[in-house]
């Protein structure tokens, strides 16, 4: 066989590996387990960003351990939700963030997150409403919007703002931990009144979710 035909097959073998992270990835247990792995879905932000569009974004797929290649595959099949009107509100002046919309979201059939991209926040519809137990948040930290970019930088004491229903509730944050996609226990009802904002770490790697709490002000 000639050198260039070996070439041309020993390719076609990488493109046909490089393929099946996506799969294995993309297959994710049914459940809580699966609850801090991530689909991405289009909505339509009417917030300003200095760094996304109000328009609706391109579907796109957050792995646990992902990678530009994925990213591009998981995209190219991802569904597009329909948009959807924001319920909330988000105000987080430390780190520059002022009334970003928030969107309720759920999990598709296998108990994977579904958020919204771009400039906004999603609030899981299986934790509590804004002001009742554990509402739980997440946000992108470094694609589709990059809202949660710089949550890392916020220490106890800083306030959290969410406006519901023509109301201001005030959050202070009490601290974080950084804990794997597969803790679940972060999602769990709590008797105070507090927010658990999630997005993921590190930075452009996102094997990991830095989580934030913050309790009723």
């Amino acid at each position: 066989m000639r050198r260039g035909h070996k070439l041309l097959i020993g390719l076609g073998a990488v493109v046909v590996l490089a393929s099946i992270p996506v799969i294995v990835l993309s297959r994710q247990p049914a459940g809580p387990v699966a609850a801090l792995r991530h689909v991405v879905q289009t909505t339509v932000s009417s917030a300003p960003s200095p760094s996304a569009s109000p328009t609706a974004t391109p579907a796109a797929s957050v792995q646990a351990t992902p990678s530009t290649a994925e990213r591009n595959a998981a995209a190219a099949v991802a569904a597009a939700a329909p948009p959807t009107k924001a319920t909330a509100q988000i105000s987080i002046p430390r780190i520059g963030i002022h009334n970003a919309p928030i969107y309720d979201r759920g999990t598709d059939a296998r108990g994977v997150m579904l958020i919204a991209p771009g400039y906004a926040v999603t609030h899981y519809a299986f934790s509590a409403a804004f002001g009742t137990g554990n509402t739980v948040l997440y946000g992108h930290d470094d694609i589709q919007g990059n809202i949660f970019g710089h949550l890392y930088d916020l220490g106890p004491g800083d306030q959290i703002q969410i406006t519901t229903g023509g109301q201001t509730q005030t959050y202070q944050v009490t601290g974080h931990q950084i804990v794997a996609p597969t803790t679940v226990s972060v999602l769990k009802p709590t008797a105070d009144v507090r927010l658990t904002i999630i997005t993921c770490w590190p930075f452009n790697v996102d094997t990991k979710r830095w989580i934030v709490t913050a309790v009723r002000a």
